[in-house]
């Protein structure tokens, strides 16, 4: 079985939901199935360039540098690819290469289209990138399966398609092994100590809502603890400069850029507790990986942090940056239960497992072929 994947910028060790996911099922479904796994991705996101990576191949493709037709541009190329190439199936991720669904079907390859998020609904699209997003997504019901990764997004889609099957993200709980000296080294880096600091990763777009992590964190004026924030822009824009200048302009926060691996799960964790301020999200990956190293996490209550069932304190109003602010005090002065961090991990083990979600893809796989 040959599987095309286009969608992702990249993997492994590219910062990035998607780019999690798929890092963590392709590399199952090779070793646990023996497809035959084919990336098509963008080489600017890799520190170096891979062109295999545990039996996954890699073709990659340059694109322009714009937010707006960065994903477009790599979208009809590998469209075009994947037609030459022809393999059984092509495994779409996110919306931004919607437009060439219709196109790839025509040539008798089966699409299966993973649904992270509605991308028309965030606030930092203009009037023309939100008609293409839209249009994206009439031409991305033509699947012939859709993967929605959360109940709100299944519902929605299936006012259009029957052929729209639930299976969320996933999150892996065994993690990297860390010494005591890289341990060290990470925490050094940024002159940081263990539980001394709360934690943010993820990009620098308007509905991460960073600015109102900022503000509540000034409001603390707490000088027992910093506030790390992990990521940056995929294309700098004036969001993400202003960001930056207003991080500058407070003492204690520290920005460190995209970070992968080691020095990524360093930064999970030793965290004291990380947060999820975001206005919109799909099933967000960063909140599971979070609660699975076992640290106290704060999210804002949108629908989609609420689907990841944690008891009430540990969601805030989105926007409210004083109900925020006393979150964050609260989770600054106390610690959840030894028996509630455990539940967390159970339930991720039963309803987030990259083993069994994995399994579950294969079988949609094979349905469609």
């Amino acid at each position: 079985m040959k599987v095309f994947v286009i969608g992702a910028r990249g993997f492994p060790k590219v910062q990035g939901g998607i780019e999690k996911y798929c890092e963590e099922l392709y590399s199952r479904l090779v070793e646990n199935n023996g497809i035959e796994i084919t990336g098509l991705v963008i080489p600017k996101y890799y520190k170096e360039k891979i062109d295999e990576w545990k039996g996954i191949k890699f073709i990659h493709i340059k694109s322009v540098k714009s937010k707006n037709f960065e994903k477009i541009l790599y979208g009809l190329i590998a469209s075009l690819i994947t037609i030459i190439k022809r393999p059984d199936i092509a495994h779409f991720h996110g919306l931004s290469c919607g437009l060439y669904i219709p196109l790839v079907k025509l040539f008798g390859i089966k699409v299966i289209l993973t649904f992270q998020s509605r991308d028309y609904l965030y606030p930092k699209w203009g009037k023309l990138a939100k008609f293409i997003w839209r249009l994206s997504e009439k031409a991305a019901l033509k699947s012939d399966m859709i993967l929605a990764v959360s109940k709100a997004h299944t519902e929605y889609l299936r006012q259009y398609t029957d052929r729209v099957v639930r299976i969320p993200n996933g999150v892996e709980v065994n993690h990297l092994k860390v010494s005591v000296e890289e341990e060290e080294f990470y925490l050094k880096k940024y002159g940081l100590r263990k539980e001394g600091y709360i934690f943010f990763a993820g990009r620098f777009t308007p509905e991460k809502a960073i600015e109102d992590l900022i503000c509540a964190f000034e409001q603390l004026n707490d000088n027992r603890c910093k506030l790390v924030i992990a990521g940056d822009a995929d294309h700098e824009d004036s969001y993400s400069r202003k960001i930056k200048e207003r991080a500058s302009r407070t003492e204690h926060i520290i920005l460190t850029g995209f970070v992968t691996g080691k020095e990524l799960q360093t930064l999970f964790s030793n965290a004291k507790l990380f947060v999820l301020p975001s206005k919109f999200e799909g099933l967000p990956h960063v909140l599971l990986e979070a609660i699975s190293f076992r640290i106290e996490v704060l999210a804002s209550n949108i629908e989609a942090n609420l689907q990841v069932t944690l008891e009430a304190s540990c969601y805030f109003e989105q926007g409210n940056t004083e109900d925020l602010r006393k979150k964050i005090r609260y989770f600054v002065e106390n610690r959840s239960s030894d028996q509630e961090k455990l539940r967390r991990l159970e339930m991720l083990q039963k309803e987030y497992n990259w083993d069994n979600i994995a399994d579950k893809i294969y079988e949609r796989y094979k349905e469609l072929i």
